[in-house]
């Protein structure tokens, strides 16, 4: 019994101290366009979230908005006047030369969280 205590203790320190992983090297299933993915969603949010909720897809959309934190940059995708995609990235996966401005053009590969105000993509990075 102690054995398995002392496996599974060792196991969740792993998972806790990990590093972060993005979603490059994953498979995509689908490229959208951010009217799009917010339609899904606007029209009906179960089955947007049993379609995309866990899936990596590519969002194809107009930047409305750029947020940073000390670690992250928020970008949000605008769709419609009601909302958009909020994509979320980690700035240790920018290039230095990364630069994003309102009303620039850009695909954004992430991991669907599902509907929250906008629909939420995690793990996000920069399509080039």
């Amino acid at each position: 019994m102690a054995i398995v205590m002392l496996c599974l203790a060792a196991w969740g320190i792993y998972r806790v101290y990990e590093p972060h992983r993005n979603v490059s090297g994953a498979e995509t299933v689908a490229v959208l366009s951010a009217p799009d993915l917010f339609h899904d969603f606007q029209i009906d949010e179960t089955a947007a979230n049993k379609k995309w909720v866990g899936k990596v897809i590519e969002v194809k959309g107009t930047i409305s908005s750029v947020n940073e934190s000390v670690n992250y940059v928020s970008i949000n995708l605008g769709a419609t006047t009601e909302g958009g995609i909020n994509c979320s990235l980690l700035k240790k996966d920018l290039d230095a030369e990364d630069k994003f401005s309102t009303g620039d053009s850009i695909v954004i590969k992430g991991k669907c969280t599902g509907f929250l105000v906008d629909v939420n993509l995690v793990d996000c990075v920069v399509k080039k």
